[in-house]
């Protein structure tokens, strides 16, 4: 059986399964082999890939039969969910193969696959009832008891109860047609029977109710029966009765027992039998039943599957198991939900979601919903690879929202509360009536005061962070243009610049790049041609992110793929959470993802965006960018590879890599999507050009344009990876950011600016070494209290105009403010490296592994700004 078939995974898509797979261990037994005792500690689970894996229980000094599981079962999660001992003893009855799933994979497939929860709650209760029916009839007097009470029945009243053992309930219809017995006078009649039935009252809507196996009689029948009849007749017999049930039109019957008979046709044969309306206890035992389905019984055809989630909204109890089947349907390869029902199935998830309170996930469903009924509207059709990519994409589109959100929060300096945000409001606005009545220095006018203290007041709100940044920098404009400061057309220039819509462009390649899958494939390969050990993983992840800082601009997006990548390696090397060799790969991951975007000009938005504020200099393209940090990228790296050496020297691997392993995850994407090679082949383009630009003359905004558009023929860019892709919001935000340089510079404040602080650090514009070093510990200090883009933005602002007089390129200056301020002494200092933590759950390293890495950051950023000064003088680019 393929992991693809196993219904564990079924709601899994093939990238999680890679993912997974590289989780599991593989397990071959022979026959007879024991793969745990009764009583041994519960560490880990099994799925059954091949084979079969037979259950004992021991009671009063015997072991009895409990169940025989088969290929694609699984066995052992009681322990791992209770805590307790093993409760049977497990042994193989053929060849088996199995994956063995241990306590942290577990927890992670509950946490991480709402379908997976849903698969275990159904399960374990499932598992719960058979357990508690066969420990009752483990215990040796009762057995003994009953089946000295059969012994004494006639056959053909044995051969009645045998055959009324997987009934749901007994017709007296069926019973008397099979048997010829009046149930309720021969029960009368002959007592003893009563040892195994139980009359209730008669139910007036239904009659057949009124008599019933009790339950513990059930196993102790099923194992006499196998023995007195067999299989086979006991077969046939169920085969009958489900005939009879279905030939009077009779659902619950007939479904119960194509259930137990697994025969998919007659499930829906009785599944077109229902009746509309049904009673609240027929939708209860409806339920009952299509809980024991298998979920592809339930999702290949529509209208089983909308019976489904209409019983699981009416039963708030069932809404796990309901939004697990939706999540089964819409992530089955080649669904063929088209229009109206998708609508439906998006809409009953998003209501499962409210149900379980879980607000952000039932807005993206609803997103969902309003998406597909605009395509079903409109007359299109969307194509099956479109709906199971769209619904991938949201999945993932959540779990980063989680980490992105945790993040955010742990970003803040301080807890927002009423009193925060009311102080910071009055601060904001004090600063803007103080320098508009204090008076105008040398140099100024009063529009640049008015100006100063707005850009005050909004660095005031950025920092409390109270506010989202781009209605800050919004309301920052719109003031500019209220007071008269300067005209509308400048307030909002810098959403003309070439700059801003490169960032469009960029940002776009980017969310085509990351949902298509290709990166995660490109790190398996990664992984195959490196050493199976500790540090021929760390090779691999350094190699890795080096190819992979050019085609990703965002550090975020980048730590968020490596370091979950380096937890699932450190997995596989046998390394536990948060263990040294767990840390040193994960800390690894982050340095390289997330930190080295500033030595390649792609490497991150902000790259971008700095260099745009340094209005009015000579522009830099991508190959001439990438020169001038090599020499400062081969410090970066001897740097904190010798820091994060010294860290976790000694680590040793517990066990390797396995290629067998990687393969199959490899074979579980499947061969290179049109998707993915489109997307590959224009970013790997768009790179090329922009390195070319030296050649071709072309700016670097229009060869983005150009792939931009490539990918919006081809269909790759669509509208829905348009809104959901791009941060519109940082956009506002950016647009704001290069029109406040331009602005600067229209009110003389960048001149003023940087003769004031000529005038005082004189003495560090005479040696272009200590300047730059100044720059570097003054980006540390500002980061403190101004963190990520507005730090970048004051800074360059700044620091432009006095680069000028010590006669230094600004492009190194931006260089140097880009390193120094993603600095992460203090959690709260650096978005890079909060989402870098919050990837991996905190699982990876600790905060207090994080700071001491921090110091070693902080010494490489100098080291590569002192060392780099004779080799940029080399190139002219100080003078």
């Amino acid at each position: 059986m393929k992991l693809t078939e196993i219904e564990m995974f079924k709601g899994l898509s093939n990238l999680e399964l890679s993912k997974l797979l590289g989780k599991m261990d593989k397990l071959s037994l022979a026959p007879g082999a024991v793969l745990f005792e009764q009583g041994d500690a519960g560490d880990s689970m099994y799925l059954i890939e091949s084979g079969e894996v037979e259950l004992f229980a021991r009671a009063d000094g015997t072991s009895h039969s409990l169940a025989r599981l088969e290929e694609g079962g699984s066995l052992g999660e009681m322990a791992l969910l209770t805590g307790e001992t093993r409760s049977a003893t497990a042994v193989a009855s053929t060849d088996s193969v199995l994956y063995k799933i241990d306590r942290e994979t577990f927890d992670w497939l509950v946490a991480e696959q709402p379908g997976i929860s849903a698969y275990f709650i159904r399960l374990l209760s499932e598992r719960l009832i058979r357990t508690n029916d066969s420990l009752q009839a483990s215990k040796e007097s009762k057995v003994l008891w009953i089946r000295q009470q059969l012994e004494q029945l006639p056959d053909e009243w044995v051969q009645f109860l045998v055959w009324c053992e997987k009934l749901p309930y007994i017709s007296e219809k069926l019973a008397l047609e099979r048997f010829g017995y009046n149930l309720v006078s021969t029960t009368s009649k002959y007592p003893d029977l009563l040892h195994f039935l139980h009359v209730e009252n008669r139910n007036e809507n239904r009659e057949t109710e009124g008599i019933r196996l009790k339950s513990e009689v059930r196993p102790v029948l099923s194992d006499y029966g196998v023995e007195k009849y067999g299989y086979d007749r006991k077969k046939t017999w169920l085969e009958e009765a489900a005939a009879f049930y279905e030939s009077e039109g009779d659902w619950q019957g007939a479904l119960a027992l194509s259930v137990e008979l697994k025969d998919f046709d007659a499930f829906l044969r009785a599944f077109d039998l229902l009746h509309s309306p049904l009673t609240s206890a027929e939708e209860a035992r409806l339920a009952r039943a299509l809980k024991r389905c298998p979920a592809d019984w339930l999702v290949s055809r529509y209208s089983v599957l909308e019976r489904v989630v209409t019983s699981c909204l009416n039963d708030s109890r069932s809404s796990e198991f309901g939004l697990a089947v939706i999540e089964s349907a819409l992530g089955r390869s080649g669904s063929s939900y088209k229009g109206a029902e998708l609508v439906a199935l998006y809409e009953g998830a998003s209501g499962f979601c409210r149900i379980l309170n879980r607000k952000q996930q039932a807005m993206e469903y609803l997103r969902l919903a309003e998406e597909a009924a605009g395509s079903a509207s409109k007359g299109t059709a969307v194509a099956d690879t479109n709906d199971e990519r769209h619904y991938s994409l949201a999945k993932r589109k959540l779990a980063a929202n989680r980490t992105q959100f945790l993040a955010a929060q742990a970003n803040r300096l301080a807890e927002s509360n009423s009193w925060t945000g009311w102080l910071a409001v009055a601060l904001a606005v004090g600063c803007i009536l103080l320098f508009h009545f204090l008076p105008e220095p040398a140099g100024l006018s009063r529009g640049a005061m008015d100006f100063i203290g707005i850009g005050l007041a909004g660095v005031i709100l950025w920092i409390v962070n109270i506010i989202p940044d781009y209605i800050v920098a919004l309301g920052m404009a719109m003031l500019w243009v209220l007071f008269g400061i300067v005209k509308p057309e400048s307030a909002l220039s810098g959403f003309s610049s070439p700059t801003w819509l490169y960032m469009i462009f960029i940002m776009a390649l980017s969310a085509v790049i990351t949902k298509s899958g290709i990166l995660y494939r490109l790190s398996l390969h990664a992984l195959k041609r490196f050493p199976p050990h500790y540090r021929g993983q760390i090779s691999g992840i350094v190699a890795g992110a080096i190819v992979l800082n050019p085609l990703i601009p965002s550090s975020s997006a980048k730590v968020s793929l490596g370091v979950p990548i380096a937890r699932s390696l450190a997995e596989s090397l046998g390394f536990k959470d948060n263990s040294r060799g767990a840390a040193g790969l994960g800390l690894t991951a982050m340095i390289f993802y997330g930190f080295t975007a500033p030595f390649v000009m792609t490497g991150s938005y902000t790259n971008v965006m700095a260099f745009g504020l340094a209005t009015g200099h000579s522009t830099v393209s991508w190959l001439q960018w990438a020169l001038y940090a090599l020499p400062a990228f081969f410090v970066f790296a001897a740097v904190m590879l010798a820091v994060l050496g010294m860290m976790f020297k000694g680590v040793s691997t517990t066990k390797g890599i396995s290629l067998k392993v990687l393969d199959e995850q490899l074979r579980l994407l499947g061969p290179l999507s049109s998707e993915e090679r489109i997307s590959i082949g224009t970013v790997v383009g768009c790179v090329l050009l922009m390195m070319l630009e030296p050649l071709h003359g072309i700016d670097s905004a229009w060869v983005m344009f150009a792939g931009f558009a490539v990918l919006v023929v081809s269909g790759v860019l669509d509208s829905r990876t348009l809104k959901s892709g791009i941060d519109w919001t940082f956009l506002l935000f950016l647009g704001v950011a290069f029109s406040f340089a331009n602005a600067a510079g229209e009110l003389g404040i960048a001149d003023a600016l940087s003769a004031f602080l000529g005038d005082h650090m004189g003495m560090f514009i005479s040696s272009p070494m200590l300047f730059l070093a100044i720059v570097v510990l003054l980006s540390f200090a500002v980061t403190l209290v101004v963190r990520d883009d507005p730090a970048v933005i004051l800074l360059v602002t700044a620091l432009i105009p006095l680069a000028d007089q010590a006669g230094i390129h600004p492009w190194i200056v931006v260089f140097v403010i880009l390193l120094s301020t993603d600095p992460f002494f203090f959690s709260y200092q650096s978005p890079t490296y909060l989402t870098a933590y919050y990837s991996s759950e905190g699982k990876s390293f600790s905060h207090r592994q994080g700071r001491m890495v921090a110091l070693g950051y902080a010494l490489a950023v100098l080291a590569v700004t002192i060392v780099s000064v004779p080799y940029w003088k080399w190139l002219g680019l100080i003078h």
